[in-house]
């Protein structure tokens, strides 16, 4: 029947005011790729009450186009692709952030047996919940438990899995004893460095917040950081004293084992700068003199950035300059130490080192050197030719720029184009400046 024709209903098919005048068509089966089962298999699952019809409107064209199911371009495709993705997440997100708490003795519990019952409350935003119960089931199968949500709850007993009607929030317990002691634990593990909160909304959106004892902690745990951090930077900046908080974080970062880069490398190369500076620079990572002489930038490239920073008006040594790896990553060619790329693991393990030294230093401005560099500020890849020149907000706050890191001018081989390179690298540099002086006042 073509899709136009049909009227789709979930539920009691009695409240449908022309069911009785339905008429019964023969079936006539029809082979469909296995693909549209497994896409039909989540797309069911989503809330979206046309998610019937587009499903009926896909698999009417795929018997003349088989290969429409692989076209993810197509829009019907596409939406029902974002349907089952959305299905998928939720899917995830209910084993991820369903907590038990224990109840003695429950309603829930037949009259007479007192075994220990364990009861979660989910707020699913699609059906999952009969998708997901074999998944409890198995992970869960020597505990008597219940889930409850709005719409249908699941209990288990040992044996025999038995759905009701949906619950409230009052239904479930507010907490056990056990819960007091992890909360215990985790603050005693807390490393607010480490804690994104725009990423952790985006994976965790607020609405499961309730369901986990360790999330009420996180507001007050991050309040109690900052004033540390505060009073950290203070202290280092007062007096002149010698032992500044960056000192500190410097010692700390001398033994960092993050990765595996330590091993080759001959000391971890630090920032430097002073701990007030208005302009922050990173780069990619030391190179073979820096990894030497234990300072960032200079070498080479280090010697073409003084070179740029000079002609753009900016005084390295009102600048901190740092690389987002802090270990000089090579492959050993003979006596020669070649410069090898880091991975994204080993960009990521050494971001926390730089969100400390930002939140010390506190720059104005915050200048990524290159896509290494960029990546370590983002938190994801940055395409240098889109974003250069560009105005940016960093994930966690604060302004930042994008420009080539000086290494490139380096291997240009055309001397014209390396000019024009290097002309358009110092007019990013005093593009800089003008910001970082209007900024400052």
């Amino acid at each position: 029947m073509p899709p136009e024709e049909v009227i789709w209903q979930a539920g009691d098919a009695s409240a449908d005011l022309f069911a009785e005048d339905a008429s019964l068509f023969e079936v006539q089966p029809f082979p469909v790729p296995r693909a549209f089962v497994e896409l039909a298999h989540n797309v069911v699952c989503h809330s979206d009450p046309e998610r019937f019809a587009l499903l009926y409107a896909l698999l009417t064209k795929l018997r003349a186009q088989p290969a429409l199911i692989q076209d993810h371009a197509n829009p019907l495709v596409r939406r029902l692709d974002e349907m089952a993705e959305a299905v998928r997440r939720d899917i995830h997100k209910m084993r991820a952030f369903v907590r038990f708490r224990e109840v003695a003795t429950p309603s829930l519990v037949e009259e007479g047996n007192k075994d220990s019952r364990y009861v979660a409350w989910f707020e699913p935003g699609h059906h999952i919940v009969r998708a997901n119960a074999g998944f409890f089931v198995r992970r869960f199968a020597n505990m008597n438990w219940s889930i409850l949500t709005p719409e249908l709850s699941i209990h288990w007993d040992g044996e025999t899995l038995t759905e009701s009607e949906g619950a409230a929030k009052g239904d479930a317990p507010d907490g056990d004893p056990v819960e007091e002691v992890w909360k215990t634990y985790y603050a005693s593990i807390f490393n607010p460095a480490r804690v994104k909160v725009g990423t952790m909304l985006k994976e965790m959106p607020k609405k499961y917040w309730k369901n986990m004892p360790e999330t009420a902690l996180v507001p007050g745990l991050l309040a109690a950081a900052q004033a540390r951090e505060t009073g950290m930077v203070k202290r280092g900046r007062i007096g002149g004293n010698s032992h500044t908080a960056l000192d500190a974080l410097r010692e700390e970062a001398a033994g960092c084992r993050r990765c595996p880069l330590y091993k080759g490398a001959t000391q971890t190369v630090f920032g430097e700068g002073p701990a007030d500076a208005p302009l922050m620079l990173v780069g990619e990572q030391p190179g073979d003199q820096e990894d030497l002489a234990g300072r960032p930038f200079v070498g080479p490239a280090g010697q073409k950035l003084d070179q740029g920073l000079a002609e753009a008006g900016i005084d390295r040594d009102r600048v901190y300059i740092t690389n987002a790896v802090k270990h000089f990553k090579f492959e050993q060619r003979g006596k020669r130490r070649i410069h090898s790329k880091p991975g994204a693991g080993e960009i990521e393990a050494c971001r926390w080192w730089n969100d400390q030294e930002r939140a010390i230093v506190a720059p104005k401005v915050t200048v990524a050197l290159g896509a290494t560099a960029a990546r370590s500020l983002f938190g994801r890849a940055m395409t240098i030719g889109h974003s250069r020149g560009q105005q940016l907000e960093l994930p966690e706050g604060g302004e930042a720029w994008i420009t080539i890191h000086p290494s490139f001018l380096l291997r240009i081989q055309d001397h014209g184009e390396a000019e024009d390179e290097y002309s358009r690298f110092v007019a990013d540099l005093a593009m800089i400046r003008k910001r970082v002086t209007t900024l400052t006042g």
